[in-house]
C-alpha cells in the first residue's frame, strides 16, 4: 500500500542553518573561549563544584589519555553511574576523540546490563563506586576496561587534538530506548541529530535559558531528556545543580538556595509541585521557565502549577529517544493548555491513519510521523527493528496517537499499542488518567485494559490515594459523569502505593499488567 503525504506540517521557520561542526569541537571551542572559575556543575548535597576551567582540564586530559591508549572513532565508551558533577567529563572527552558514547541506566539489573553490553560491546566503561560491583561480575563475561568516575585525572591540560567526523553519518551516542514494551534497543544518534537539538536550544522562541542562569539537574543524565538538556546547558554556560535522586525537601531547598530559574519536569514532578502542601513552604519565586515532557501533562495540573509558581505559561514538549528528544513544544510567550506545542524548525510531521496509511487533516486523530535531521540513524545492530520503525518513504513511526488543530498546535492522545478496545470502541488510557488526576484525593493513576470474553477489554485504574478514605465506588462515579459509557472503569479499581514508571516518568503498563495478574492470583 502506497503512503499518502497530502497533509504535511512544516516546522517553525529556521533562524539559522544547522552547523556542520562535530559536537566535540563545538563544546571544546566553547569551554576554551570561556575557561574560567565560574561553576559549571554543583552537587546540591555535598556542594562539590566543577568549574568550566576544571571541566576543560579534565576533558582534555582524559581525551589525550584515551587517544594515547589507542581509542578513537571505532570505540564504544559506556558510562553508567548516578547523576554526578563528573558525569559529562568522559562524555565530552569521548566526543573529542570521535568515540561513540553509550549512557547506561545505573538502575539496570545484572540481566538488563548483560543485554545492554551484548548489544553495544563497549571497550571502556566509566562507572562509580556505587555501580562498580555490577560490572566487576560482568567483566568475566565481557571484555572491557573499568574506570572510576571519581578518579578522573587532571594535568593542567587545556588543549587537545580533536578528531574530525562526518556529522551526518557518525554515531555520537547510542541511547537505550525506554523498554516499555520489551527489551531496550540501542538508538543511534548522530552528530547532526545533536547539532539540531542544540540549534533548538539556542532558539529564543523555544527556550529562554541563557548564560548565567541555573537549572536543576535531577532528571537522569543517562536518559535523552537529562542528557541533551544538560549538554546544551554546558554549551550555553547555564549552571547545573546536580541531584542524584529525588527527595522532596532537598529538591525544594535546592530551588530556593540556588535560585533555580529553569525547571525541566516530567509529569510526576509536575504533579508533586502542583499538589504537594510542602511546596508552599519554600520560596520558588526564582523560577522563570518550566518545561515538561516525556508524557502528556493534563490541563488541570498545568493550571495548578502555574498558580503555585506564579508563572504565565508552562512549555509542554513532545519527543522521544529516537528523535534526540523534543520535536515540538509551545513557543515562548504563547499558550495552549493541554497542547505539546508547534513543530520545531527543520522538521516535518504528518498524522497518519495506521490502517489506510492516509495522512490526515486538522483535528483528526492518527499516528504521529516525523522527518528531519533530528531523527535517529536507526537501531544499533538491528536492521529488522530499524526497518519496522520507518514507513517505506522514510517517515519515523512514533507509535504515539495525536492530532493538530488549525493553528498548528499538536495534542497527544495516547499510544497506538496502548489503546483499550471495549466492544470495538477505542479508550485512550491517557485520557482517563488526566481526568482522574483532577480528583483532589488522587495523587497518581495508571490505566490499562484487562481481557474480557464479551467486551474484548475493560478499563481498569490503578490509583495512588492522597487520602485513605477514597473508595472504588467514589473513583468510578467521579469518572462516570465525565466520560462516555464505553470509557467507564468496568474493569475496576486497584489501590497502590506507587505507579511503576521508567526514569523519564512514563508509566510501565507491562508492570501494571503483571500487578493485575498477581492481584487476580491472590484472590483465587
Amino acid at each position: 500500500m502506497v503512503e499518502d503525504n497530502t497533509h504535511i506540517i512544516k516546522g517553525l521557520p529556521p533562524l539559522a542553518p544547522i552547523p556542520d561542526t562535530p559536537i566535540g569541537k563545538l563544546l571544546y571551542d566553547q569551554l576554551l573561549a570561556n575557561c574560567d572559575n565560574n561553576p559549571a556543575l554543583i552537587d546540591a548535597m555535598s556542594g562539590q563544584t566543577l568549574t568550566y576551567r576544571e571541566l576543560l582540564d579534565k576533558t582534555c586530559t582524559l581525551a589525550e589519555n584515551l587517544r594515547k591508549s589507542g581509542f578513537g572513532k571505532n570505540t564504544n565508551i559506556a558510562i553508567c553511574c548516578q547523576n554526578s558533577v563528573d558525569f559529562f567529563t568522559p562524555i565530552i572527552a569521548a566526543l573529542y576523540i570521535g568515540a561513540t558514547v553509550v549512557p547506561i541506566n545505573h538502575n539496570y539489573t545484572e540481566t538488563e546490563l548483560g543485554h545492554a553490553l551484548r548489544v553495544v560491546k563497549p571497550q571502556i566503561i566509566f562507572c562509580s563506586e556505587l555501580t562498580r560491583p555490577k560490572f566487576a561480575k560482568l567483566q568475566q563475561r565481557f571484555d572491557f576496561l573499568i574506570f572510576l568516575i571519581e578518579n578522573l585525572p587532571r594535568n593542567g591540560l587545556y588543549r587537545c587534538c580533536l578528531e574530525e567526523v562526518d556529522v551526518g553519518d557518525h554515531v555520537a551516542f547510542i541511547l537505550f530506548s525506554s523498554g516499555t514494551t520489551g527489551l531496550p534497543k540501542g538508538v543511534m544518534i548522530t552528530h547532526r541529530n545533536v547539532l539540531t537539538r542544540f540549534a533548538h536550544a539556542d532558539d529564543p522562541r523555544l527556550v529562554l535559558r541563557k548564560d548565567g542562569q541555573s537549572i536543576l539537574g535531577l532528571l537522569p543524565f543517562f536518559h535523552a531528556y537529562g542528557l541533551f538538556v544538560s549538554l546544551a546547558c554546558i554549551q550555553k554556560r547555564v549552571k547545573i545543580i546536580v541531584l542524584q535522586k529525588f527527595d522532596e525537601n532537598i529538591y525544594l531547598q535546592s530551588i530556593e538556595k540556588y535560585k533555580i530559574t529553569s525547571l525541566t519536569l516530567v509529569p510526576p514532578l509536575a504533579i508533586f509541585l502542583a499538589k504537594s502542601p510542602l511546596a508552599a513552604k519554600y520560596d520558588l519565586s526564582s523560577v522563570q521557565e518550566v518545561g515538561c515532557g516525556a508524557a502528556p501533562l493534563s490541563k488541570n495540573i498545568e493550571e495548578l502549577l502555574k498558580r503555585r509558581l506564579k508563572i504565565s505559561n508552562i512549555t509542554q514538549a513532545y519527543g522521544l529517544t529516537e528523535t534526540t528528544l523534543a520535536v515540538m513544544g509551545v513557543p515562548t510567550g504563547e499558550t495552549k493548555p493541554g497542547s505539546c506545542g508547534k513543530l520545531y524548525p527543520h522538521l516535518l510531521c504528518k498524522i497518519r491513519d495506521p490502517e489506510t496509511r492516509k495522512s490526515l487533516g486538522p483535528n483528526q486523530v492518527g499516528e504521529l510521523c516525523v522527518k528531519g535531521p533530528i531523527v535517529m540513524k536507526g537501531y544499533y545492530r538491528d536492521e529488522e527493528a530499524t526497518k519496522g520503525a520507518f514507513t517505506s518513504d522514510g517517515w519515523l513511526l512514533t507509535g504515539d496517537l495525536g492530532y493538530y488543530d488549525h493553528d498548528g498546535y499538536f495534542f497527544i492522545t495516547g499510544r497506538l499499542k496502548e489503546l483499550i478496545k471495549y466492544k470495538g470502541l477505542q479508550v485512550p488510557p491517557a485520557e482517563l488518567e488526566a481526568i482522574l488526576l483532577t480528583h483532589p484525593k488522587i495523587r497518581d493513576v495508571g490505566v490499562i485494559g484487562i481481557p474480557d470474553e464479551e467486551a474484548g477489554e475493560l478499563p481498569l485504574a490503578f490509583i495512588v490515594r492522597n487520602e485513605d478514605d477514597l473508595t472504588e465506588d467514589q473513583v468510578k462515579s467521579f469518572l462516570d459523569g465525565k466520560v462516555s459509557p464505553h470509557k467507564r472503569l468496568r474493569g475496576g479499581v486497584i489501590f497502590l502505593e506507587e505507579i511503576p514508571k521508567n526514569p523519564s516518568g512514563k508509566i510501565l503498563r507491562r508492570k501494571l499488567h503483571e500487578l493485575f495478574h498477581r492481584y487476580i492470583r491472590s484472590k483465587l
